[in-house]
């Protein structure tokens, strides 16, 4: 990550101003609770893609889930209580996946600051988080908590982007 980009986190966290919020409200747009349809749509993708997901029970404090890029395995912990949760985790490691598949980022430079507004505007434990990973993780992780936080419908045609022209099987497209 670019010493720019951990300027700007630092920036930010120590001086959130006003119009930073008229900023990022002028970005938001209003997002689709996710409903377990979505999430078997994701993971129908990630598994056409070559990647497993799995459930697992997760011993580490604090751990949501994780993408394994050698396996391209992608385990939700199972400490999830509704489908909002199971998408943030699902999305968020889907996300790790599009970069591996992207060779790296999956963002443009000058839309890094408006995420990262956004992301301290409507998530601020995990903006806050971000300062716990190092430098040169904290670029990826900003883009999984921000795609986590997109709009079900958004989520796939990122995917389908960054990771080919796999498409949803024929028995969930029917069900849209």
């Amino acid at each position: 990550m670019s010493s720019a980009l951990s300027g700007l986190i630092a920036l930010l966290v120590s001086a959130f101003t006003s119009d930073l919020a008229l900023t990022v409200a002028a970005a938001a747009a209003p997002v689709r609770p996710p409903s377990w349809r979505d999430i078997d749509n994701l993971r129908a993708l990630l598994e056409a893609s070559g990647s497993t997901v799995v459930q697992r029970d997760c011993n580490q404090h604090g751990l949501h889930g994780l993408f394994h890029q050698q396996s391209q395995t992608i385990v939700i912990c199972r400490v999830h209580r509704n489908p909002a949760s199971v998408w943030n985790t699902l999305t968020h490691e889907a996300t790790h996946k599009m970069q591996a598949c992207a060779g790296g980022t999956i963002t443009r430079p000058e839309h890094h600051r408006v995420m990262a507004q956004s992301l301290a505007l409507h998530a601020p434990e995990e903006w806050r988080s971000l300062r716990l990973y190092p430098r040169n993780e904290q670029l990826g992780e900003l883009e999984a908590r921000y795609t986590a936080r997109l709009d079900p419908a958004q989520v796939p045609q990122l995917f389908r982007r960054y990771c080919g022209g796999q498409s949803l099987p024929s028995t969930l497209t029917q069900r849209r």
